[in-house]
């Protein structure tokens, strides 16, 4: 099937982006536009459709070229209904059947699922760390965002919302989370947590670099925090200390829970490269049990950006190859 290929979109807070995939998992052509504050569900439906044609005609494919469409968006929802049922950081999106509105547009069949699954899977079937073996992801941005492949499958749970490891608990009686719960991963290992953590403590008094540059107008992002404990500054290496632990904490879960053998991270934090892996590696050594060495491999993501689009045309391969 080398001249077929699947439609991947990734609905993002802040972006739409679509691509063409062949079943290597090699783009073909893309498009993508940013969502607009405010845009509503029709609006966005209609943009999946038109930059999915504009990527068919820049590769000089017609819709017979296509066999399905897989589409990653933010939870929760149903895969098996193809319904999101409430997108925190998109307006109006409330029980939107965006399966069958999408496909009778599009004369496709299409495939729902979480972001999170979606990046995950991409990692799985193209990323470099392919080998056919059991993995999580973890996605370290404005959240944590997540997910399982077991045995080739993504794990959804009975009620189609597991792998959400960005709201495991890591610290009891913590931070209030978004969720409502308080504790949640997001909020010490995120990229947005690192800098609210540092500039909370600069805030009270703590000395650090990060606040001659707050005066001086200067962006402040988790890689800003990521140089400055690299360059010795005390304040953000204890921050970023902390953000490499609740990561490990995680990572041990995880390998209680699922017995992976990779645990992957991604996201923006993970530019922080061996700076964040070794981290990390270091405090999941120190926190293993001795009864077994079933311990996963830690390693960074290799798709980038790209992890969500290529992991929803993916997951249309999965599912529709078999039937064109």
């Amino acid at each position: 099937m080398s001249d077929y290929v699947a439609i991947g979109i990734d609905l993002g807070g802040t972006n739409l982006k679509v691509a063409l995939v062949y079943s290597t998992g090699a783009i073909v052509a893309r498009a993508a536009q940013p969502v607009e504050a405010g845009q509503q569900p029709g609006e966005i439906i209609d943009a999946m459709v038109t930059l999915s044609r504009q990527s068919l005609a820049d590769a000089h494919l017609d819709d017979s070229a296509v066999i399905g469409v897989g589409v990653g968006s933010p939870g929760p929802l149903s895969t098996s209904r193809g319904v999101i049922i409430k997108a925190a950081n998109l307006v109006g999106w409330e029980n939107v059947a965006l399966r069958d509105r999408l496909g009778k547009i599009l004369g496709k069949s299409v495939v729902l699922d979480n972001d999170g699954n979606a990046a995950a899977f991409g990692e799985y079937w193209a990323g470099n760390n392919h080998d056919g073996h059991d993995m999580v992801l973890l996605t370290l941005g404005t959240g944590v965002g997540g997910g399982v492949v077991l045995g080739g499958q993504v794990l959804r749970g009975h009620y189609e919302n597991a792998g959400e490891i960005g709201h495991t608990v890591v610290e009891p009686r913590g931070r209030a989370c978004t969720c409502g719960k308080h504790g949640c991963l997001e909020q010490y290992a995120s990229a947005s947590a690192v800098v609210r953590r540092a500039m909370e403590g600069v805030e009270t008094g703590e000395a650090s670099s990060l606040k001659a540059m707050d005066t001086q107008g200067d962006e402040i992002t988790a890689q800003t925090v990521a140089t400055l404990a690299r360059d010795g500054d005390a304040w953000c290496q204890q921050v970023w200390e902390e953000t490499c632990f609740y990561l490990a904490v995680a990572c041990i879960n995880i390998q209680h829970t699922f017995n992976p053998a990779r645990v992957i991270l991604g996201g923006g934090l993970s530019c922080a490269g061996d700076q964040l892996i070794d981290g990390v590696r270091k405090h999941f050594s120190a926190m293993s049990w001795s009864l077994y060495e079933d311990f996963p491999q830690i390693q960074l993501a290799s798709l980038g950006y790209d992890a969500g689009v290529i992991g929803a045309a993916g997951l249309a391969w999965q599912r529709f190859s078999s039937t064109n």
